[in-house]
């Protein structure tokens, strides 16, 4: 009830003011069941576990390996260590955005973009590499 009244300035009227109140109600208990399941847990920011391998034939799984391999590589030397702790903890760890950010005593907006800078890097990287194909957009642009 309090966090409902802390957010009424928001409410601008498109709905009933108890839908409102109670998808918000739904949302705000919904972030603070996975805040306190993680509160305790710890989150690993430095490790990369092994993936996991995926195909039906040998090529495939040699690919595969190659690939996680080139993605590994490009991650240890491309992304810097504030990169590489975001990246490492939102993909591979599943760590929620919000708990990660409490973490590490940043905001979500600074964590989405850490993370959209790391992705650009990566795919950058992968593609001069051969590992990805470049897109249009990418061709353009020197």
């Amino acid at each position: 009830m309090v966090a409902v009244l802390g957010k009424l300035s928001s409410f601008q009227g498109r709905s009933q003011f108890t839908t409102w109140a109670y998808k918000f109600g739904i949302l705000h208990a919904a972030v603070e069941v996975r805040r306190n399941l993680w509160h305790n847990r710890e989150v690993p920011l430095e490790s990369m576990p092994e993936p996991a391998a995926v195909g039906t034939s040998p090529e495939q799984l040699a690919e595969a390996a190659d690939f996680s391999k080139a993605v590994s590589a490009a991650i240890d030397q491309v992304l810097t260590k504030h990169q590489r702790r975001v990246v490492l903890a939102l993909l591979v760890d599943d760590v929620p955005v919000d708990v990660l950010a409490d973490r590490l005593g940043t905001t979500r907006n600074a964590l989405y973009k850490t993370l959209h800078d790391a992705r650009g890097r990566l795919r950058a990287h992968l593609t001069v590499a051969g590992y990805l194909v470049p897109t249009p957009a990418e061709e353009v642009i020197p």
